[in-house]
C-alpha cells in the first residue's frame, strides 16, 4: 500500500476492520460470481465538470482576501467545506462562517448562486449512464456533496434522475474515504460488492472501495471509462 494512503486512511481502515456486520456483506455471493449488476458513480469531475474560476473571481471582488487565500479556505477538503459537506452545519451557518472569514459583501442568496454556479455536465458520461440504465443496470451515486450543490445539480441535470439511489455525504454525516459511506452505497446497490463497479476521479477513494471487493476504476476520461466498461463486459451489451 502507498504509505501516504495508509497514513491518511488508517483511522478509517481501523473502523472498517471492526464493523460487526462486515462478513455478512460477502456471504451472499462468491467472488467468482462477478457479473456486474450495479454501477456506482462519483459525481464531481466525473458526471459534472467543475470550474471554480468565476466563483473565485466574484468572491475576490466582494471580499478583502486574495484568490489564493479563498481557494485554500474553500478547497474541497478544507474544514468549513467538509463540515458543510457532512451536513454538520446548516447552509446559513456555512454562509455566516464564510462571510465572516472572507469579510464578504454579499448576501446569502448571492453567495449561494456563486457557490453553486460552477458545474457543467460531462455529456459523454451522461450518455453512458443513460445507456446503462436502458440495459437495466442498477445505478447508485456516491458523492461528497453539500445540500446546496446537490439541489442545484439535481435540478439542473436530469441525468441524475436515471439513478436508483444516492449515497450522499451531507445526508450520512460522513465523507469519502470513511468506509461507512461506502457501506451505505453497497446497501443501496442491492447486490454483493463483487457485482458492483465504481468510478471515481480520486485514487485514494478507489483504494478504499477495493478494500470492500468492489471493482473500482479511476475516472480520467470518457475514453477510459468506455474501455473499463468494455473490459468488464458491461458496455459491450449496450452498443
Amino acid at each position: 500500500m502507498n504509505p501516504v494512503y495508509r497514513r491518511d486512511l488508517q483511522p478509517f481502515i481501523n473502523d472498517f476492520q471492526k464493523l460487526k456486520n462486515f462478513e455478512n456483506l460477502f456471504k451472499q455471493s462468491k467472488y467468482s460470481d462477478s457479473v456486474i449488476k450495479t454501477v456506482i458513480f462519483d459525481l464531481g469531475r466525473v458526471i459534472v465538470n467543475i470550474d471554480k474560476a468565476k466563483r473565485s473571481e466574484k468572491l475576490v471582488k466582494n471580499s478583502g482576501k486574495s484568490a489564493e487565500f479563498i481557494e485554500e479556505y474553500l478547497g474541497d477538503f478544507s474544514p468549513v467545506v467538509k463540515e458543510f459537506g457532512k451536513g454538520r452545519i446548516t447552509p446559513r451557518q456555512f454562509y455566516e462562517k464564510v462571510s465572516h472569514e472572507l469579510n464578504l459583501k454579499m448576501g446569502l442568496n448571492e453567495f449561494k448562486a456563486s457557490w453553486c454556479n460552477i458545474f457543467a455536465l460531462n455529456d459523454g458520461v451522461a450518455d453512458i449512464i443513460k445507456k446503462l440504465k436502458k440495459e437495466n443496470y442498477r445505478l447508485v451515486l456516491l458523492s461528497n456533496v453539500d445540500v446546496w450543490h446537490w439541489e442545484y445539480i439535481k435540478n439542473k441535470f436530469n441525468v441524475l434522475d436515471e439513478f436508483d439511489d444516492y449515497a450522499l455525504s451531507y445526508r450520512l454525516g460522513c465523507m469519502k474515504p470513511n468506509p461507512f459511506i461506502f457501506l451505505d452505497a453497497l446497501k443501496k446497490s442491492k447486490t454483493s460488492p463483487w457485482n458492483c463497479m465504481y468510478f471515481d476521479d480520486i485514487a485514494r477513494f478507489i483504494y478504499v472501495a477495493r478494500l470492500f471487493g468492489i471493482k473500482s476504476f479511476q475516472y480520467k476520461s470518457v475514453e477510459k471509462l468506455i474501455k473499463d466498461l468494455k473490459n468488464t463486459n458491461v458496455l459491450s451489451k449496450t452498443l
